[in-house]
């Protein structure tokens, strides 16, 4: 069985390209996903329960943002729990406008599937830019 180290890796690898097949291989079908964004502000906001579900909403962001860069660092590991940081430049498709910053990942793993997903970022600053450009 694929270690939690091994899965958290394996998902951030190939997220950029392939984010519907790693999600199908990694993720259990009753995961969990947290963001700590209004999901007024941001359709990936709050949380979400299903694979189904969390897959839609993150192909949804997909099709706002193209990811120019994207680097994710795993900070820690302790027993089922790996805790990364990524860096993004996230390109607004409809504005051309650029966002930015770090965000944290709390991955949860068990028996080789993702089974919680807990994601922080700056949520004033991404609530902020999403509001921006919903006025145009």
């Amino acid at each position: 069985m694929r270690t939690p180290l091994e899965v958290t890796e394996a998902v951030l690898g190939r997220w950029r390209d392939d984010p519907a097949g790693c999600m199908a291989a990694y993720v259990h079908p009753d995961v969990i996903y947290t963001l700590n964004v209004s999901p007024d502000a941001l359709l990936l906001g709050g949380e979400t329960h299903g694979r189904d579900a969390v897959t839609a909403k993150m192909l949804g962001i997909r099709d706002q943002f193209d990811y120019l860069v994207y680097k994710p660092r795993v900070f820690s590991i302790r027993g089922d729990t790996v805790r990364t940081r990524i860096e993004f430049v996230y390109l607004h498709k409809r504005s051309g406008e650029l966002l930015s910053g770090r965000m944290r990942s709390v991955f949860t793993v068990r028996d080789g599937l993702i089974v919680r997903v807990d994601e922080f970022v700056d949520a004033a600053m991404i609530e902020s830019f999403m509001r921006l450009f919903a006025q145009n």
